[in-house]
């Protein structure tokens, strides 16, 4: 495919360099691996719908697409009509009498056949099709420069800071290790029974044991929200300050196996990966669960029964982190999985309730969401 007739880059380009819209590559790559896989292709709405889910942070800015979008659907109705203006005949000469008798027997001509507007093919065969297209578009000629795309992480609904600080509240502190910390109660209740300090009473320092284990819904209608996944993950394992942080992954539900990469190559059966999460884990499930399409999948929420069920008989503390918002779950299967496990939405309050959960804290996560009462 010319990287000049990629889908929807006119749209991208206007919303980046006319408006100022804090969007590059990763975002754009987004969107159509999304229409590679299915996501947004069923109607106008479904589409207008994705590109507002990965490109849009505000309401101003979902008023100004929704304004573009319309435009850019515009445009090629009205060169479509334009081509389809036959051209004013020339005034032809009168036939003779033969001739009209003739043309008076023949059958009048059927009406031509309404065209459909044309869609959009996605063949896409290099990501470097994309970089190139919206480097070359940029105004001025210039390329994206480094710190513009150091802004693209921090557009989701919780910042990778904000991630890192919840995660540290996820804590079960042991002591354990050589005593090299001062307890300054028992050392003074011993100079009270003994009357002189003789030696002071030291204990090890606290540490953080607390293990954390995600599972993540890959591919599907989840494809806009990986980059938001591969975030949990990274400052789960290197920035929470845990005692252990794992990953395992799934495709709409977890069906005999789980696997250990995003390929969903390294399979392992449920019950040896239940069995490596141990009892002491807390296991956080991010799976937008048949919101993000707005549909409702019995099969979905019978396998999800099954799961949970075998979740709750090795792990303790388990809770469900859903990347749409909350006021798209009802209706959908992600209403009904609402009712089995803890469920909250991707947002820095959502995160921090899961995270209460967790801990062992009760969230009456009912009261967050009324129409499940």
């Amino acid at each position: 495919m010319n990287p000049d007739e990629l889908p929807l880059l006119d749209l991208f380009n206007r919303l980046r360099r006319e408006h100022g819209l804090l969007l590059g590559v990763e975002e754009y790559m987004a969107v159509l691996r999304a229409l590679q896989a299915g996501f947004g292709v069923e109607d106008r709405r479904a589409l207008e719908q994705l590109c507002c889910t990965v490109w849009i942070k505000s309401e101003e800015e979902a008023r100004l697409f929704h304004r573009l979008f319309e435009q850019m659907l515009a445009q090629p109705v009205a060169r479509s009509r334009e081509s389809s203006l036959p051209e004013p005949p020339e005034t032809p000469a009168a036939p003779p009498p033969e001739a009209r008798d003739t043309e008076a027997a023949q059958p009048a001509p059927s009406p031509p056949a309404q065209r459909t507007p044309p869609s959009f093919t996605l063949e896409m065969d290099e990501p470097t099709q994309v970089v190139q297209a919206v480097r070359r578009s940029t105004r001025d000629g210039l390329e994206i420069g480094r710190p513009r795309f150091s802004l693209l992480t921090e557009y989701f609904p919780v910042t990778r800071r904000q991630m890192k600080q919840s995660w540290r509240h996820l804590r079960r502190p042991v002591r354990e290790g050589p005593p090299e910390e001062l307890d300054v109660i028992a050392t003074m209740e011993k100079i009270g029974r003994e009357g002189i300090l003789l030696e002071p009473v030291m204990v090890p320092r606290r540490s953080n044991r607390a293990e954390l284990v995600l599972l993540i819904d890959q591919d599907g209608s989840m494809v806009p929200f990986h980059a938001l996944s591969r975030q949990l993950a990274e400052t789960a394992r290197r920035g929470g300050r845990l005692g252990g942080a794992g990953v395992y992954y799934f495709h709409d539900y977890p069906d005999s196996y789980m696997y250990r990469d995003p390929a969903r190559l390294e399979a392992q059966p449920i019950p040896d990966a239940l069995a490596a999460i141990g009892e002491r884990a807390a296991v956080l499930i991010v799976s937008d669960a048949g919101a993000a399409r707005g549909n409702f999948d019995p099969e979905r929420l019978e396998q999800t029964r099954v799961f949970v069920q075998q979740l709750k008989q090795s792990v303790r503390r388990y809770a469900w982190l859903n990347p749409m918002p909350n006021d798209r779950w009802p209706g959908t299967t992600a209403g009904e999985i609402a009712r089995l496990v803890p469920m909250f939405e991707m947002s820095r309050r959502g995160l921090d309730a899961a995270i209460s959960a967790l801990q062992g804290r009760y969230v009456y996560w009912e009261k967050m969401y009324p129409w499940m009462m």
